[in-house]
C-alpha cells in the first residue's frame, strides 16, 4: 500500500519571504513608507525582487527619508538590471535617489555612486539633488569633484543658486588653485 500523497510544503523562509514581499507591495500600493522600510529589510537579501518593485521601492523611500533602505533597493536593482538604462525604464527616480543620499554624511559614497550611474542611464540632473550633492561634496573637502559637479549644472543649462555658487567660491581659500575654476 502506497503512502498518502501530499503537496509539497513550501519552505518556511520562503512562505515568510512571500508573505513580506506582499506587505511590501501592500506598503508601496498604500504609500506607506514605514510599512515599506519594514518590510524591505526584512526581506532575505537573496529573494529575487522585480525590478519595477525595486524602482517602486527605492523611490517612495528616498522621498521619505528612509535613506539606507532607498538606497539598498536601488543597489539590489542595480544587480539584477542590465544596466542602468533598464532601472530608468522600470521607473527609478535616480534624482530622488541622490537626494536621499546626500541626506546624511556617511552616504557620501552611495551619492558619488548614484551620481555615476545617473550619468550612465543618461538621466537630466535635477537641480535641488544636484545642489545638495554639491554641498556634500563641499562638506567632506571633496572640492575638485564639487567644481566638476557645478561644470555638469552649467553645460545642463541648470543655474546653481547663489548660496552653492559663494559656496564653491569659498572653499577657494582653502584650496586656491581652484579660484581658476570658480572663475572660469
Amino acid at each position: 500500500q502506497r503512502p498518502p500523497t501530499t503537496a509539497p510544503r513550501a519552505e518556511p523562509s520562503r512562505m515568510a519571504d512571500d508573505d513580506l514581499v506582499a506587505r511590501l507591495r501592500r506598503g508601496l500600493e498604500a504609500k506607506d513608507p514605514s510599512a515599506t522600510a519594514q518590510a524591505f529589510v526584512s526581506i532575505d537579501p537573496v529573494t529575487p525582487l522585480p525590478l519595477p518593485l525595486l524602482a517602486a521601492t527605492s523611490n517612495l523611500l528616498s522621498l521619505h527619508r528612509h535613506n539606507t533602505a532607498a538606497y539598498s533597493a536601488f543597489e539590489r536593482g542595480l544587480a539584477l538590471a542590465d544596466g542602468p538604462a533598464a532601472l530608468v525604464k522600470a521607473g527609478l527616480n535616480f534624482n530622488a535617489l541622490l537626494y536621499a543620499c546626500c541626506r546624511e554624511p556617511s552616504m557620501l559614497p552611495s551619492a558619488r555612486t548614484a551620481w555615476r550611474v545617473l550619468g550612465e542611464a543618461g538621466v537630466a540632473p535635477e537641480l535641488p539633488p544636484l545642489e545638495k550633492y554639491i554641498g556634500s561634496l563641499l562638506e567632506s573637502q571633496s572640492y575638485d569633484d564639487a567644481f566638476g559637479v557645478f561644470l555638469t549644472a552649467i553645460d545642463a543649462s541648470l543655474s546653481p543658486s547663489l548660496k552653492t555658487s559663494a559656496a564653491l567660491v569659498g572653499c577657494c581659500a582653502a584650496e586656491p588653485r581652484l579660484a581658476q575654476m570658480s572663475f572660469a
